[in-house]
């Protein structure tokens, strides 16, 4: 906790008497998708950390596992689901089957699911179009691992990197059509040995 306190006081400390820090030189990076840029103040610290955790029963991941409609392949103990939408070229997820987080695994599950991102990778970026993929978990607090798979459309420059998810928030969606081809296609791709 005192590592904790220290990190936030110096943060604090650099802020304004609003709490507001300044814009961090990402916003100056030619993909940042905003010109104006204003920074939240910062929020109290919280320690304990809450857990936010939620009940198989409450998660909506594995919610999502009982309708197989955007399963794309699965295994005993990972599934990879396609999107019911997305703005993107395409967007899947890597989950597991059990509602645990990432530490919980074992060897070789660790092993098995680095085998499932790999193809997931490969797969999403033999879609026509497609420029980069992008491979993000963001856990906060849910208890289920999730990895994202998330495809950049070729010589669109200004989506690349860490911006990606932001501009996705903001761009129109992809029509249902082709969102169903390329679903098929990844799907075909994952179940070639």
């Amino acid at each position: 906790m005192a590592i904790s306190r220290e990190f936030f006081d110096r943060a604090r400390d650099a802020a304004d008497e609003d709490g507001r820090l300044e814009p961090g030189p990402m916003t100056r990076w030619d993909v940042f998708p905003y010109e104006a840029v204003t920074v939240a103040p910062l929020t109290e610290l919280e320690l304990p950390e809450p857990r936010g955790d939620t009940s198989p029963e409450e998660c909506r991941i594995c919610r999502r596992q009982d309708d197989t409609a955007h399963e794309l392949w699965s295994s005993e103990n990972f599934v990879v689901a396609g999107p019911a939408s997305t703005s993107l070229m395409f967007w899947a997820t890597v989950s597991l089957r059990t509602h645990r987080t990432l530490d919980l695994l074992d060897g070789d599950e660790l092993a098995e699911m680095g085998q499932v991102l790999g193809r997931t990778f490969r797969a999403v970026s033999a879609l026509d179009g497609v420029g980069r993929v992008h491979i993000n978990k963001w856990e906060n607090n849910t208890g289920h691992l999730l990895w994202n798979v998330l495809a950049r459309p070729e010589g669109v420059l200004q989506l690349r990197g860490s911006n990606l998810p932001a501009w996705a928030d903001m761009l129109p969606p992809i029509p249902e059509d082709e969102l169903a081809q390329r679903a098929a296609r990844v799907a075909e791709l994952l179940a070639q040995p």
